[in-house]
């Protein structure tokens, strides 16, 4: 079930983004207009946030592989859950076969408006991969995105 997410632009800071893990303990990220991002937390809702983190934009990327199951994903999570927005994760196999070999990131996500979160090649995990990062044969996409831009990329996949 996906949690409810409040937003708030900062200006000239960036935005914060709330959510609650019960009646009274929530967390706060607020990502900078320079990339970084600070973690808070606080335990009672009329208390102030406490600075728990600092990350610059790659650590908050790898983060988030941790937190989602990139690296290790045990046998009872899903990765399924749906954001409020209706996204959700998938993993795809670039097959030898796949018409996306040598397209780049930047090129499949406007085509499918899915966004990727990160690329395992060759077992070695690329968290925060470049607009110009080309796929190829054999690489394991983490991708986020709703029903709708998961089924175009899966007609691009389809597609020799």
């Amino acid at each position: 079930m996906p949690f409810e997410i409040e937003e708030t632009t900062l200006p000239g800071v960036g935005k914060r983004y709330e959510m609650y893990l019960n009646e009274d303990r929530s967390i706060a990220v607020v990502i900078q207009s320079n990339g970084s991002r600070q973690v808070f937390c606080r335990d009672d809702p009329s208390e102030d946030y406490e600075e728990v983190m600092e990350l610059t934009d790659p650590q908050a990327r790898t983060l988030g592989l941790f937190l989602v199951g990139a690296y290790y994903q045990p046998v009872a999570a899903r990765l399924s859950e749906e954001t409020a927005r209706g996204e959700h994760i998938e993993w795809y196999a670039i097959t030898e076969n796949s018409p996306i070999q040598h397209m780049n990131k930047s090129d499949m996500e406007r085509k499918t408006g899915v966004k990727i979160l990160g690329v395992d090649r060759d077992g070695e995990i690329d968290s925060v991969p470049g607009d110009d990062f080309d796929f190829k044969a054999g690489d394991r996409l983490m991708v986020i995105g709703t029903d709708e831009t998961h089924d175009k990329l899966n007609a691009v996949l389809r597609k020799i």
